[in-house]
């Protein structure tokens, strides 16, 4: 597999885009981010109004809707419940509502994503606290065995990282894919989490697991 085939893997929320090149890459980026604009626009209708709330952060309106009935673990398309959708908001007046009103916080999405590794996406240090003191599992694997871990080091989130790590995250898990979250920060040229990480032990994978970004992770001591 090539380091170009690697950064192609799907990422854990694929909603913020990154700048892209020139040319046909550029014209590809543009296609990719009509299709996810699409793809969450027509989640939002499907999805419900207590995923709306949640989205939105109106905690009032999550509370109302709770006490008419409305299920709190609700699954739109994706199989995201509001808890998922509030912590990759960031809104954390709606994730204590939520968790209050018994949400399940090891409930997955249909690629086995938790509510922890949406708050280490959107870098969400407050909603990982707290989910982190409710029970949250630190190593929870997605499908692709993808950890919190992994997405804070591809995300860049340093914060998060450390707070993972204080927790307990497994510094050199490997997912599916073979990457440890090191190898991942590097193709992702998440600077500070890789600092981080090695801070606390983690390695360069092998040249052959890693190919050109090899280089850029060992530039960093090991």
């Amino acid at each position: 597999m090539t380091v170009s085939r690697r950064l192609l893997l799907p990422r854990a929320f694929p909603m913020r885009v990154r700048p892209f090149g020139t040319g046909c890459l550029r014209t590809f980026g543009r296609a990719l981010v009509v299709t996810f604009i699409c793809w969450f626009l027509a989640g939002a209708v499907i999805a419900g109004p207590l995923h709306d709330a949640a989205r939105e952060g109106d905690a009032g309106k999550v509370a109302a809707l709770l006490a008419h009935g409305v299920d709190v673990n609700d699954r739109n398309e994706s199989r995201e419940t509001p808890l998922i959708d509030a912590a990759l908001a960031g809104k954390t007046e709606v994730v204590v509502a939520l968790i209050g009103a018994k949400a399940d916080i090891e409930a997955r999405n249909d690629r086995g994503f938790t509510a922890l590794h949406a708050a280490a996406y959107s870098g969400s240090l407050d909603i990982a606290k707290l989910l982190l003191d409710h029970g949250a599992a630190v190593d929870a694997l997605s499908t692709h065995k993808i950890t919190p871990l992994h997405v804070a080091a591809e995300e860049n989130q340093t914060a998060i990282a450390e707070l993972l790590i204080s927790h307990g995250a497994q510094v050199e898990a490997i997912q599916e894919y073979g990457y440890t979250p090191l190898s991942r920060a590097t193709f992702y040229q998440s600077t500070d989490v890789m600092v981080l990480l090695k801070k606390h032990g983690a390695k360069c994978q092998p040249k052959e697991t890693m190919g050109s970004s090899y280089k850029v992770c060992i530039a960093l001591g090991n």
